[in-house]
């Protein structure tokens, strides 16, 4: 028994630095993966993340965004990331081990690679690109096994498994996948799309026949410490999509198509799109998940394409009832053909005054107004006419399919706590009603039993939000409470009743508690 106990003890750790090596070897290996997702290639963990979304019924999905909002997709990445290191680890451990065969350790490096590239491409289908994921987790398999063949046979010393057979193994193994890895790439075009976007990225309208007529922004509102820009920059401009992977479009193959229920169905390659008239808008948008007083809403100026032009080209019949619009990830949604031919519905391929950004779209996106942004599909390739009502992906999970915009006021300052010397304190914000517009904005300190009107600055356009601000002086110093509400411009008050996002969109009044504290 004194013979067992020590030698126990060494298998433990043995063990403990097998499980530590092969973490550190996973690390390496989702390192240098992620940098060559950099140039073009999915990082291989997001295609795990993206089956995962693909196959949460709503009843699951649903209420995380409800709980977590915009952090559901972080830390649904930190989980994969957490389960390749588990991996790791396990493939580490299997590496130092005598008793287990160098087939099993090759199979245990290769698995969370492996396992990752096959959900990708069986479950997620369109939205990853079979090609460029093997070819990033066929990378990330060669670093894995080539950092374990430097760590791990040191572990091996005066066991049954010789050391640098162990490493030869490895070393075979990280060969195996190099060449799968150069086998992958021609399967993809995604490298040759990342050279034509990083050209395309000074692009501009050729004719521009509208051009956005922005009123002056308001000094004094802009003068205001943490007041919300009155145009969002473009890399501060919210994103929430359904996929981990951001589309790569090799521009030189791209089209729209113009098809389904039409007399002369069509394609437009980007050149020919951008040679058509254009206008240029500011708009909002907001997701449908956004709570009240959240921060998924944003300002920009866009400039595309009406829908209009390029349905009028087509002829749609008169039977025709939805308009479905189609992602290059297969991600679709859809509304009625009446929505489609209205002046403001446009396609967008300039953003603040650049080339579509990938995170928003490129080459181009739909803008509809008076629509959440789940409508607003991006990195659109069809537009397709149909006879029929179309319900999409978030109508699948039970969202709303009208989902027409709230109207709803965010407060933005002050701040939780305010230090006051006696003077006025401004309360400022925005508020947003689609394409119905602002009419009115209105505080109350007394949970509604009185109004006070603010100021409304001028909006930037008449589908975007307008910020408003009240110079408030406190009566004394303590717990104060703010509501906010707003009229729309039919009139219409935002209601008071408190809704979560799904499935309509958030409704309620704003509601914020102060401590004033006298300096």
């Amino acid at each position: 028994m004194r013979r067992i106990v020590p030698y126990m003890g060494r298998i433990d750790s043995r063990m403990r630095t097998g499980l530590i090596v092969g973490a550190l070897a996973m690390f390496l290996a989702l390192d240098v993966a992620f940098l060559v997702s950099l140039i073009g290639l999915p990082f291989t963990p997001f295609a795990l993340g993206q089956a995962i979304i693909d196959v949460l019924p709503g009843s699951i999905s649903i209420p995380l965004i409800e709980t977590l909002e915009f952090w559901a997709k972080g830390l649904l990445v930190i989980g994969v990331i957490a389960l390749f290191f588990v991996g790791g680890a396990i493939a580490g451990a299997l590496a130092v081990s005598p008793r287990r065969s160098n087939a099993a350790v090759i199979a245990a490096v290769a698995a969370p690679w492996a396992i990752a590239v096959a959900l990708g491409a069986l479950v997620a289908g369109q939205r990853i690109d079979f090609g460029t994921s093997l070819t990033d987790g066929a990378v990330g398999v060669a670093v894995n096994a080539l950092a374990l063949a430097f760590l791990a046979p040191a572990s091996l010393e005066r066991s049954s498994v010789p050391a640098p057979d162990r490493r030869r193994v490895l070393l075979g193994g990280a060969g195996v996948a190099v060449l799968a890895a150069i086998g992958g790439l021609p399967l993809s075009g995604a490298l040759a799309s990342v050279g034509t976007q990083l050209g395309n990225i000074a692009q501009s309208a050729r004719r521009l026949k509208e051009k956005a007529s922005i009123p002056a922004a308001d000094p004094a509102v802009d003068a205001i410490s943490g007041v919300t820009a009155r145009l969002t920059a473009t890399e501060n401009h919210y994103t929430v999509d359904t996929t981990l992977v951001k589309p790569r479009v090799d521009i030189a193959g791209w089209k729209l198509n113009i098809v389904g229920n039409v007399e002369r169905p069509y394609s437009l390659t980007y050149d020919e799109l951008l040679d058509l008239d254009a206008i240029e808008q500011v708009r909002t948008l907001e997701c449908i998940s956004n709570p009240i007083g959240g921060e998924l809403m944003s300002t920009a100026i866009w400039t595309g394409v009406r829908m209009k032009d390029l349905l009028d080209r087509a002829a749609p019949k008169t039977n025709s009832y939805d308009v479905v619009l189609t992602s290059v990830d297969g991600y679709a949604d859809s509304f009625p053909i009446a929505k489609a031919m209205e002046p403001d519905t446009f396609v967008a391929y300039l953003m603040n005054g650049r080339t579509l950004p990938v995170d928003h779209g490129y080459p181009v996106r739909c803008l509809v107004p008076n629509i959440y942004g789940m409508k607003n599909v991006k990195w659109l390739t069809q537009i397709k006419v149909e006879t029929f009502d179309f319900k999409g992906y978030w109508q699948a999970q039970g969202w709303n399919d009208t989902a027409v915009i709230n109207t709803n006021t965010r407060i933005d300052v002050p701040g939780r706590t305010v230090r006051w010397s006696g003077g006025a304190v401004p309360i400022a914000g925005v508020a947003y009603a689609g394409a119905r517009g602002i009419k009115q904005v209105e505080i109350s300190f007394d949970e509604g039993k009185t109004w006070q009107p603010t100021t409304l600055e001028p909006a930037a356009g008449p589908i975007t939000w307008v910020r408003w601000v009240l110079q408030w002086t406190p009566p004394a110093a303590g717990t104060k409470t703010i509501w906010a509400r707003a009229t729309d411009g039919k009139g219409d008050v935002q209601t008071p009743v408190r809704r979560e996002p799904y499935p309509d969109g958030s409704t309620g009044y704003a509601i914020v508690t102060l401590n004033v504290v006298k300096v």
